[in-house]
């Protein structure tokens, strides 16, 4: 049976395995940032929830593993994290969720053929210096028939980037290739246009495209403050934080 499990979802379930398992496990980021983004795993699971999939789904998280825990956790479905490198492996052993090592760049094994009915790359495309359907084409294979490529991403026009650009400031990092001892930056953003494109471009059916503020707040005092100063702005949609697309494998 699929269906969607936004009315199983509960703020005070969701807050207790935040704590528990995500805001100090010792992920990448400071104990801090998963304060300041406690409402953007919120919102995005709730967006997930809304998805329709099996119950349990198999679900595969690329980088992080955050939304893999959480979906283990309160959906109960099978979760599996994969990364490019162990560092930060130490959180998803201690969820009890399953971590495998996966380059998207090279990495297209044969037991990930046809494995999973979600897979989830929250805030990763940007990262990625290659176009995304050529990523996504290959992890269409990875999915079940009927299954779904789960993302969130930058908008391409958040004020953030627009103010960059008037300043004359590079709103991007450098384009350079992953390697595991180096972080990548944002090596470009999208449009909801551009990612509805590369999704489709890949053999998906484009499901769902939204602009959403995904509840960013700014990690500074500063950033804060000019992003509470330009709130109204962001009643034209094209110009909110972020983008949730969800592109579906046809059965």
């Amino acid at each position: 049976m699929t269906t969607a499990r936004r009315a199983d979802l509960s703020r005070a379930k969701f807050d207790d395995v935040y704590e528990r398992f995500i805001r100090t496990a010792g992920f990448f980021e400071p104990h801090g940032y998963y304060d300041i983004s406690r409402e953007r795993y919120w919102l995005t699971l709730n967006y997930l929830a809304e998805v329709r999939l099996p119950r349990p789904a198999d679900i595969l998280e690329i980088g992080g593993g955050q939304m893999a825990i959480l979906a283990a956790k309160l959906f109960g479905d099978r979760g599996v994290v994969g990364d490019i490198s162990e560092s930060y492996r130490a959180p998803v052993d201690a969820a009890g969720v399953a971590w495998e090592r996966v380059n998207l760049m090279e990495d297209d094994p044969p037991a990930m053929k046809g494995r999973f009915d979600a897979i989830v790359l929250a805030e990763v495309i940007e990262h990625l210096p290659i176009p995304p359907y050529v990523i996504l084409g290959k992890l269409r294979t990875w999915l079940k028939p009927d299954g779904v490529v789960f993302l969130t991403t930058p908008n391409l026009f958040r004020l953030r980037n627009l103010i960059r650009m008037a300043m004359g400031r590079d709103p991007f990092d450098r384009f350079i290739l992953p390697r595991p001892d180096r972080g990548l930056g944002h090596q470009t953003e999208y449009s909801a246009d551009h990612l509805g494109w590369q999704i489709k471009e890949a053999g998906f059916t484009l499901e769902r495209m939204e602009h959403d503020q995904l509840g960013a707040t700014g990690f500074s005092a500063k950033a804060r403050l000019g992003r509470a100063l330009l709130a109204p702005l962001r009643l034209r949609k094209k110009w909110r934080e972020g983008l949730v697309a969800v592109g579906r494998n046809p059965a």
